[in-house]
């Protein structure tokens, strides 16, 4: 049976209070980022996202060229087989040709939207939501 429960004020302050504990000024958390074969990146449209069933955060970009520059398009976070299906059935990413994206597995989920938002605020993405909360330092897609 669901409960109907609302928390208290105080218990919001604690999870609060949990949560900052976790955040320490020069603290990054270091996210595996996924990979393909050989270390190459995955195409955006051939994810399999019904093999994936982890929350995290994921990165949709487009390579650079000769005359085109490399641009992250999007950041996204969450059930990452429901926002990757989302993502590729949207008009905006699947008409589009040479898309890349990686994903990462977040296991703790309070932390899910500060990674977002550090990820937001360093690659720029050109679509995504703004996620106004403290940002949580990650090493990006790049390092791995």
């Amino acid at each position: 049976m669901e409960s109907d429960r609302v928390e208290s004020p105080a218990a919001t302050r604690d999870a609060a209070a949990r949560q900052q504990q976790q955040w320490k000024p020069g603290h990054e958390v270091h996210l595996e980022w996924f990979k393909g074969t050989g270390g190459e990146w995955p195409a955006f449209q051939v994810v399999d996202v019904d093999r994936l069933d982890q929350h995290g955060v994921f990165v949709i970009w487009r390579n650079g060229s000769a005359n085109r520059m490399s641009s992250v398009l999007y950041v996204g976070r969450g059930p990452i087989r429901h926002e990757l299906s989302r993502c590729q059935r949207d008009p905006v990413f699947r008409e589009a040709r040479d898309l890349y994206v990686t994903w990462a597995k977040v296991d703790n989920l309070d932390t899910l939207d500060s990674i977002a938002a550090y990820l937001y605020q360093k690659l720029r993405p050109l679509w995504g939501e703004i996620v106004l909360v403290q940002p949580l330092a990650v090493n990006p897609p790049w390092a791995a």
